[in-house]
C-alpha cells in the first residue's frame, strides 16, 4: 500500500511541476499534430543550428548571433486596425555586440495578402523575395507576404539580410 501511495505523490508532483512550467509565457505545450490553425497561439522554435523556424517560415541566422530569449513573443494579439482581427505576432531577436536581427512574423486565420508600406518605404527585390526596405541609422527593415502572413526582417545592414533571405524557403 505504502508503494502506491508514493507513486501517487510522485505523479502528483510531476503533474503540479508540468502545469507550473507551463503557466511561465515562454512555455507552450501543443500536442496537436497540426500548424494549420494559427490561432492557437503560433509556432517557434530555434536550434543549435542557427536554424529559426517561426510560424513555418524557416531561416537560418548568421553565426555569432545568440538569441535574446527575453524578447521572444509567440502568439500575441496583433491589435492594429490594419490587420485582420484576431491577427498573432511571433517575434524573435539576435543579438551579435551592438547589431541585432530582429524577425517578426504577423498571421491570422484569414490569408493576409495586403499590406501597405511606410512612406520611407521603397520597394525592392532582395534573394528572389519582392517587398519593401526601409533604411535606419542602426540597419535596415525588410517587410514582404509570405504564406499568407506579413513577415519583418531587421538587420544591421542589407548584406546581412540578403543572407537571411537566401537561407529561406523558397
Amino acid at each position: 500500500m505504502r508503494k502506491i501511495l508514493m507513486i501517487g505523490v510522485i505523479l502528483l508532483a510531476i503533474c503540479v511541476s508540468i502545469s507550473a512550467v507551463s503557466a511561465d509565457d515562454s512555455w507552450s505545450f501543443n500536442f496537436s499534430s497540426s500548424e494549420s490553425s494559427n490561432s492557437e497561439g503560433g509556432a517557434f522554435s530555434f536550434g543549435s543550428n542557427n536554424l529559426l523556424q517561426i510560424q513555418g517560415l524557416n531561416y537560418t541566422i548568421p553565426d555569432g548571433y545568440k538569441e535574446n530569449e527575453s524578447y521572444r513573443v509567440v502568439g500575441d494579439d496583433v491589435n492594429q486596425s490594419s490587420m485582420p482581427e484576431g491577427s498573432k505576432i511571433t517575434t524573435a531577436q539576435f543579438i551579435n555586440g551592438n547589431d541585432s536581427i530582429i524577425i517578426k512574423a504577423v498571421f491570422s486565420d484569414e490569408k493576409i495578402d495586403e499590406y501597405t508600406p511606410t512612406d520611407n518605404a521603397v520597394e525592392k527585390e532582395i534573394a528572389g523575395q519582392k517587398g519593401w526596405i526601409e533604411e535606419f541609422n542602426d540597419g535596415v527593415c525588410f517587410d514582404y507576404l509570405k504564406d499568407g502572413k506579413l513577415v519583418e526582417i531587421f538587420t544591421p545592414d542589407e548584406k546581412v539580410l540578403e543572407s537571411i533571405l537566401e537561407s529561406a524557403d523558397k
